[in-house]
């Protein structure tokens, strides 16, 4: 059993390996013009225009300094079935609003696989997936 568990915490490891470092703010991509991320194993993301631009168009300017980008979503295993969150206040209010869903916990928006695919074909470079247990 402990075997098992250290093997899990690996593979998350190694799926993780590419997280995102240095997320900025969606204002900072605004002002600098630098549309992209590094991530943890090295590699140069970009993050597209059109996409900070919805994103500029649905946030307020509070939220525009407050969400980092790329937004992370969290694969949780906490109830029945698969589900994915986004933590944080102002990261869960503005994809709560994206997705037309209403918040039962002020600082995490919990969702299902329909709603993972909307937010990830809408904004494919503006979020990333995190593997968590």
């Amino acid at each position: 059993m402990i075997g098992d568990a250290l093997h899990m915490d690996k593979e998350l490891m190694r799926m993780n390996l590419s997280i995102p470092i240095k997320r900025r703010t969606i204002i900072d991509y605004l002002d600098n013009g630098d549309l992209s991320y590094v991530t943890r194993d090295g590699n140069r993301c970009d993050i597209d225009s059109a996409e900070l631009d919805v994103l500029d168009s649905v946030c307020t300017e509070i939220e525009k300094m407050r969400v980092r980008l790329p937004i992370l979503v969290y694969s949780d295993a906490s109830g029945e079935g698969t589900s994915w969150r986004v933590d944080g206040i102002s990261d869960s209010d503005v994809v709560a609003r994206i997705l037309g869903k209403n918040k039962r916990l002020p600082g995490s928006l919990r969702f299902f696989n329909p709603d993972l695919h909307k937010l990830r074909k809408k904004f494919p470079t503006c979020t990333f997936i995190v593997f968590s247990v």
